[in-house]
């Protein structure tokens, strides 16, 4: 439950941004930002890591949240902050939501499927 809110956290303002020509509301700005980009994808991966403890999802599978956070979204993540000098109050990139959006949707598959 807590994954599926992430994913939409990070995925429905992204639609929003991009759906119209009216500039995106103050609201909409704040959680599509760095800080609330990385942060909802933590909150993912904290997710799947007591899913894990719990066994609720197999150890590959946790292996495969892990994987995905270390090899995809985090380089990304370290790009996107060094590319606005470490300011975390930027809007993320649409490509950068997206993978914070993959991520979370994975934690949720896991977290619906008994393992």
């Amino acid at each position: 439950m807590f994954a599926a809110l992430c994913a939409l956290f990070v995925a429905a303002p992204i639609a929003t941004l991009f759906t119209g020509c009216a500039a995106p509301s103050a609201r909409v700005v704040q959680v599509q930002t760095l800080k609330a980009v990385g942060q909802s994808t933590e909150s993912a991966v904290s997710l799947s890591a007591q899913l894990y403890r719990d066994a609720k999802i197999t150890p590959a599978q946790a292996r495969q949240v892990m994987d995905f956070y270390d090899q995809k979204f985090q380089p990304a993540y370290r790009v996107a902050v060094v590319a606005v000098n470490s300011n975390l109050d930027s809007i993320a990139s649409p490509d950068l939501a997206n993978l914070a959006a993959q991520l979370s949707a994975l934690v949720v598959q896991f977290q619906n499927h008994t393992p």
